[in-house]
């Protein structure tokens, strides 16, 4: 009996079970102090794993003109690891940034919605984060380009391609394809997974 119970104790003060990190939603409008980031705010999320406490923020510019080139624009993605500490200013522990630029076209350049999201597959007591983003400069319907991105602590690993489009009920022919997927040098867990959002994020309704 007392070792359920402390085993049943161990469970409610874990920032981890069963492979889920505990999350906790951050409104745009209360990030904690000393958080530094370009753009606007996109989504914050809070969380807890065996090293500390985080938090991620991603941040997107929207479409802007170009300097000295009123006819081109750009659009920039960012993402932010801080992590948050009982005194003293929150540290970076990485940020990402990627872009469309040279734009006179239609620009897309935004996170899949619900993407930020973290797991411990490797079950190491560290924290996956994990995002995925759409980038395009394109003068038609065609499909733009998915990137799944993955970090631990300083390991990285990115899934490059090109998306799918769905007109209504017509799924298009183009796209679909894989240009890149570093994802195969990482443990099979995490590939896995990587392959499990491909396909649930792989779909870009019109």
């Amino acid at each position: 009996m007392r070792n359920l119970l402390l085993f049943a104790v161990f469970l409610l003060l874990s920032p981890i079970v069963n492979g889920q990190i505990k999350t906790q939603p951050v409104a745009k409008t209360a990030l904690p102090k000393g958080i530094h980031y370009k753009g606007k705010p996109v989504q914050a999320i809070k969380y807890q794993d065996n090293t500390g406490n985080y938090l991620a923020l991603t941040t997107a510019t929207g479409e802007q003109t170009q300097k000295g080139d009123d006819e081109s624009r750009s659009a920039h993605l960012y993402c932010y690891l801080y992590q948050l500490k009982i005194t003293g200013q929150p540290s970076v522990v990485w940020q990402m940034h990627d872009l469309i630029s040279d734009c006179d076209l239609d620009i897309v350049a935004e996170f899949v919605l619900g993407s930020l999201s973290f797991t411990d597959l490797d079950k190491d007591g560290k924290a996956e984060t994990w995002i995925a983003y759409r980038l395009a400069c394109n003068g038609d319907i065609s499909p733009s380009e998915l990137k799944i991105v993955m970090h631990e602590g300083t390991t990285k690993y990115t899934k490059h391609g090109i998306g799918k489009i769905k007109i209504g009920k017509a799924l298009q022919p183009d796209g679909g394809e894989i240009l890149s997927d570093e994802f195969k040098k990482a443990p099979a867990s995490i590939q896995q997974y990587a392959t499990k959002l491909w396909s649930k994020y792989l779909l870009e309704v019109q």
